[in-house]
């Protein structure tokens, strides 16, 4: 078959709704009761990108399964499979890309106390507040902001201990610890860079319900150039009535032989969410982006709209006005549906 990671994760998704029919008391976005303390649950997003110029196309952006188990104090594992980047349809005569099947996630939980983890195995490396919720129907925004991604190591292949306050009201943290490189690499035409040797922290103050605000520090080695990098970072988010602001910042100092047109790599992006109604969301957003490799920053701006007929559902259209040097977001519209299952 011609593309067999298609396949194979579409089966895997036509048993987990088939499982999802069989049980009485499935409600969608809480996953499917495997029996024995496993849960299997997921997400997906398709997407309708409209860049200018550049041919429109219809694309499988994530599909993604997860399985959950919850055995014993010591022993919880988390797996996350996913299928990214499959083109369905694209204009012109522009080759298809057939995506790629990849090892998101690979962990185990041991509670070591009442609000204390060791987690062992790859996981998201907590920089900002967007990397660690980043599927697609929890975020506000098709379209991901260059800053929640571009300059730090979204993973991390070790360990990892987390505290976090069950009542909420104390600080929550996480420090990790990748001794050498990432386990199940992700290939380079969807990973610009790979790290190697990477620790860090988060801290993270909650200001209520939703709000929070929160502090990242991450070191490690570039593995293509060998040159090191120490970034720290900040989010924050506030509510005021139907009005949500978010933000995230980060600057690293980069270290190295090759040649960088910059020492350092800073971005900053911010965004409104008006809630018109608890259905309809009216969205903007701003960013600024200085990669060390280029002269120029990259800036966009992106006004949008998303309709959530439910909290597992959400309809998103997007326009975004790219400004300087275009770093993975160009102008055009975007549109996506996307799912918890």
């Amino acid at each position: 078959m011609r593309n067999k990671p298609l396949a194979l994760l579409l089966a895997l998704s036509c048993l987990a709704v088939d499982a999802a029919c069989h049980a009485d008391d499935y409600q969608l976005g809480q996953g499917v009761d495997l029996g024995n303390n496993f849960i299997l649950s997921g997400y997906g997003s398709l997407v309708l990108d409209a860049p200018r110029p550049g041919p429109s196309a219809v694309s499988i952006d994530d599909l993604s399964l997860f399985v959950t188990g919850r055995v014993n104090q010591w022993v919880n594992p988390f797996a996350e499979i996913e299928l990214s980047g499959v083109t369905l349809l694209q204009q012109g005569n522009a080759p298809h890309a057939n995506g790629y099947l990849l090892a998101e996630r690979l962990y185990n939980d041991a509670q070591v106390g009442e609000a204390d983890t060791f987690r062992v195995g790859k996981m998201l490396s907590p920089v900002g507040d967007w990397n660690l919720i980043h599927a697609a129907p929890l975020v506000p925004t098709t379209t991901r902001p260059l800053t929640t991604y571009r300059g730090f190591s979204e993973y991390a292949s070790g360990m990892a201990w987390l505290h976090q306050d069950s009542q909420g009201n104390m600080r929550d943290w996480q420090f990790y610890w990748q001794p050498a490189g990432e386990w199940f690499q992700r290939p380079d035409a969807i990973a610009a860079r790979h790290y190697r040797d990477v620790w860090g922290g988060h801290v993270s103050w909650p200001m209520g319900l939703t709000d929070k605000v929160g502090i990242s520090f991450q070191r490690g080695r570039l593995t293509a150039t060998d040159g090191s990098y120490t970034l720290v970072g900040a989010n924050g988010r506030k509510t005021f009535g139907a009005l949500m602001l978010e933000s995230e910042a980060i600057a690293s100092k980069r270290l190295g032989n090759t040649a960088l047109a910059h020492s350092h790599e800073w971005g900053l992006y911010g965004l409104a969410d008006y809630s018109f109604t608890p259905r309809w969301h009216g969205l903007f957003e701003w960013e600024d982006y200085q990669d060390h490799l280029v002269d120029r920053h990259s800036r966009n701006t992106l006004l949008g709209v998303a309709y959530k007929p439910e909290s597992s559902l959400v309809w998103k259209l997007e326009y975004v006005h790219q400004y300087g040097v275009s770093r993975d977001i160009p102008t055009g519209w975007t549109a996506s549906i996307s799912i918890l299952f």
